[in-house]
């Protein structure tokens, strides 16, 4: 008697005298040799798989090697059995044609700016097919870009540049609000003299109240010295 367990995330494909007859549950199932029945086991999990980089030439003649990453689930058990004669084989190689594609049609600059354009161009392009044959295609992603020395050090002196430009254009541009500033400041106080005054009172003001300050204001003898102004003289009598 063969025996067959069927998990959770699995699904059976029952087949008697070799002809497929129906999708099995899960459970467990008992068949004699005599009744011509035969269960295959298909696993229904998510899972992933790593397309390995091979060196594909951009279009501006750069060898480079990118590696993917697909996470897919079989949705179809049938079509994933009856259509393809292995639906992880014959996904990697759609996978890998299709990079071989989108790699070779763009520019390095081009790739190394849409990374995200990259994985999303090849998911819309191999989910269709991989439908065909009940394989669902979730996610794509670029795992790395490898590329060769010569070129990575020319991008590496590229970002350097930029860096340092960056940098230099925060710093101008701060020059330039402070002279604004200042220039803002000498017109309100050349407009308003007395602000002057006022801050260096605020300042003395400010040295006085610590202790152990001495505050010497220059012509203040002349300010004590000077003769109070006269007082009022009383208005004269109406006769």
């Amino acid at each position: 008697m063969a025996k067959w367990i069927i998990r959770e995330y699995q699904r059976g494909l029952l087949y008697h005298q070799g002809r497929f007859t129906e999708v099995l549950p899960p459970g467990r199932y008992r068949y004699w040799p005599w009744q011509g029945k035969r269960i295959d086991v298909v696993d229904i999990r998510e899972t992933s798989q790593t397309v390995e980089g091979q060196e594909i030439l951009t279009s501006d003649k750069i060898g480079i090697r990118v590696t993917l990453i697909a996470q897919f689930r079989v949705i179809d058990p049938v079509a994933a059995r009856h259509r393809v004669e292995n639906h992880v084989s014959q996904l990697y190689q759609d996978l890998q044609l299709t990079l071989r594609e989108a790699v070779s049609g763009q520019t390095l600059e081009g790739l190394m700016q849409n990374r995200d354009a990259l994985s999303s161009g090849i998911q819309a392009e191999v989910a269709p097919r991989a439908a065909k044959y009940g394989v669902e295609l979730s996610r794509v992603g670029v795992k790395d870009i490898v590329l060769p020395g010569s070129v990575r050090n020319v991008f590496l002196q590229e970002i350097e540049a930029e860096l340092k430009g960056r940098a230099s254009l925060v710093a101008a541009r701060h020059e330039v609000a402070a002279a604004r500033a200042r220039a803002n400041t000498a017109r309100l106080l050349q407009e308003n003299p007395h602000l002057v005054r006022m801050q260096e009172l605020e300042l003395l003001a400010s040295l006085a109240s610590k202790s152990g300050n001495v505050i010497v204001i220059p012509g203040l003898d002349r300010v004590l010295a000077r003769e109070p102004l006269p007082a009022a003289s009383p208005s004269a009598e109406k006769p």
